[in-house]
């Protein structure tokens, strides 16, 4: 009868068992590949530019750029963009402003004769409104600008200077509306003040007028009844 060694006896199972499990878990790690493929050499290369791509689109939406631009960068590019906003409101205004088609310097005389236009019509008009009764409308003398409209250059306003025959009191009140209608403006012509001396002189003669009148009466009945009578 052969013999058996008990130690051999004993780790023969052990070494079956092991054999056993180490086949289990090659049947579980194949199953699980066979689950699970593995990603393709290819697929692998496409993750990271479809990674960036996506990036990208994302950014896109935005309005951006895929690279952050430091703060001051930032701030400064906030204001050229301002600044480049300004500059085209600007020009859009000269745009319009040269729709006549006026070149830079024709722009500039138009501009001189709107500046002439309200300066002679306040003249005139100052003229009129304290001449009353004793000044007329204003009339003006045009000339044509680039831009085709008509500027006033002139002015003048028809004044009665003339006395009050026979009644010195009424030519006395009369130059002094006529005088102050003359010097009216901000800036009387020549013209003007020469009216005003003009009227200031016929008032003075009135006044003489007036004194003379008064005198006489009082040793003249008549030229007193007279006087009285005005």
């Amino acid at each position: 009868m052969e013999q058996v060694d008990p130690t051999a006896a004993a780790a023969a199972p052990q070494a079956s068992v092991y054999s056993i499990m180490s086949a289990r878990f090659a049947e579980r790690a194949a199953r699980s590949a066979a689950a699970s493929p593995a990603a393709s050499p290819a697929a692998s290369q496409d993750a990271p530019r479809a990674a960036s791509q996506a990036a990208l689109s994302a950014s896109d939406r935005l309005g951006g750029t895929t690279e952050l631009a430091p703060r001051g960068e930032s701030s400064k590019a906030s204001r050229n963009l301002l600044l480049a906003r300004a500059d085209a409101s600007t020009r859009a205004e000269k745009s319009a402003s040269n729709a006549a088609g006026l070149t830079e310097q024709e722009q500039q005389v138009v501009q001189k004769l709107k500046a002439r236009d309200r300066e002679v019509r306040a003249h005139e008009q100052a003229h009129a409104a304290v001449g009353g009764e004793y000044a007329g409308q204003p009339t003006y003398s045009y000339q044509t600008g680039p831009d085709g409209q008509q500027y006033a250059i002139g002015g003048e306003v028809a004044i009665d200077a003339a006395p009050v025959p026979g009644d010195p009191e009424a030519t006395i009140q009369k130059m002094e509306v006529v005088k102050a209608a003359a010097l009216a403006p901000a800036e009387p012509s020549g013209q003007d003040r020469k009216v005003a001396a003009q009227a200031d002189a016929q008032r003075m003669a009135a006044i003489a007028e007036l004194a003379a009148l008064r005198a006489a009466a009082r040793s003249d009945p008549e030229a007193a009844a007279q006087l009285e009578a005005r």
